[in-house]
């Protein structure tokens, strides 16, 4: 997808994820196409439809599900090639990578406690 027209959509999305940026790339493009709407628009409502279900994308942390040892984990990264590196050196399994807030509230009841992993 070309660069957004909107300088304020062009930064925002500079911040996130490649996953989350597809997505609003997805979304854009059916609004754009789709929905007929203008272009600077469609990249407006596409953004604003990504943030709302993904809030934590401008915070470049993710949250991972793993295996090690037998033992199902969630850990947080602010960097997955380098996390992803880290987890096959200490031989865990990647299961998903997941919204940070999301992981804390149902898997910790809304509080965490963070450790270095291996």
């Amino acid at each position: 997808m070309p660069e957004p027209i909107d300088p304020i959509v062009a930064d925002l999305l500079a911040r996130l994820n490649d996953n989350i940026r597809e997505q609003f790339e997805e979304r854009a493009a059916i609004m754009e196409f789709d929905a007929d709407f203008p272009r600077r628009l469609a990249e407006c409502l596409g953004l604003l439809d990504v943030l709302s279900r993904n809030l934590t994308g401008l915070s470049s942390v993710s949250a991972m599900q793993i295996e090690l040892d037998g033992q199902t984990q969630w850990i947080a990264t602010t960097d997955l090639i380098y996390a992803r590196q880290h987890l096959a050196d200490i031989h865990a399994t990647e299961i998903a990578v997941l919204d940070l807030r999301t992981t804390i509230d149902e898997q910790y009841s809304g509080v965490a406690a963070l450790t270095f992993l291996g």
